[in-house]
């Protein structure tokens, strides 16, 4: 008596397209935010408070744009969490310009 097994592994083989376009964004992503950081050089702002949040904002930009890239080449659950990610913060930017053009802010 034979048993016939079957076994139901799934396995996703990276191709060499998707590595070389993992790098492609990962260098392009550096060459941006490079570029972003440098222009507080060739155009300084008005005051160090204003550079701090300038900062801020381009290394927290930074940090999920790297952190999404790479999570989207893990896999195909990769991809899905990538891109709920980018609609939550696609509705969380438009509920933020509806909010701020509703509640001016005065200094």
């Amino acid at each position: 008596m034979e048993t016939n097994v079957q076994t139901s592994q799934y396995d996703q083989a990276v191709t060499k397209n998707e590595v070389s376009m993992g790098k492609l964004l990962n260098i392009l992503g550096l060459f941006i935010f490079a570029g972003t950081a440098l222009t507080n050089i060739t155009t300084p702002l008005p005051s160090i408070e204003d550079t701090k949040q300038f900062l801020y904002c381009i290394v927290g930009s930074a940090f999920i744009y790297f952190l999404l890239v790479n999570i989207y080449f893990t896999g195909q659950i990769g991809r899905k969490v990538v891109l709920t990610t980018l609609f939550l913060l696609g509705c969380f930017s438009i509920f933020m310009a509806i909010y701020l053009a509703t509640n001016p802010v005065s200094h």
